[in-house]
């Protein structure tokens, strides 16, 4: 299932995270299929503080941003571009493993 964790347009707002955990906890109770959440998340600590939750993290409008502060003023790729976002995926990574690795523990 996805969960969408604002209202309005994508990339412009910050999810209450405490209410998305709520949210996620009640579609739990109803299903046994995963949760992945997405809309708003544009940085590590986000994703991190939806998966401690949700079973998946979503993640759009941060990585398109990435890509468009990479270009140059044709709107071509650059030599940033590719590292914009394996930097931004890698990092949005660690934070959702983390959290994986402490609910292991």
């Amino acid at each position: 299932m996805y969960y969408v964790s604002i209202t309005g347009i994508t990339g412009t707002a910050t999810p209450d995270f405490s209410k998305v955990a709520g949210a996620v906890a009640r579609i739990k109770r109803h299903t046994n299929l995963p949760v992945a959440v997405g809309f708003g998340v544009k940085a590590p600590e986000h994703a991190s503080a939806i998966a401690q939750g949700a079973d998946g993290v979503v993640v759009g409008s941060a990585l398109v941003e990435a890509i468009r502060t990479s270009l140059d003023a044709e709107g071509n790729a650059t030599e940033k571009t590719v590292s914009a976002v394996t930097d931004l995926v890698s990092s949005l990574s660690q934070a959702v493993q983390a959290v994986a690795k402490q609910a292991a523990e």
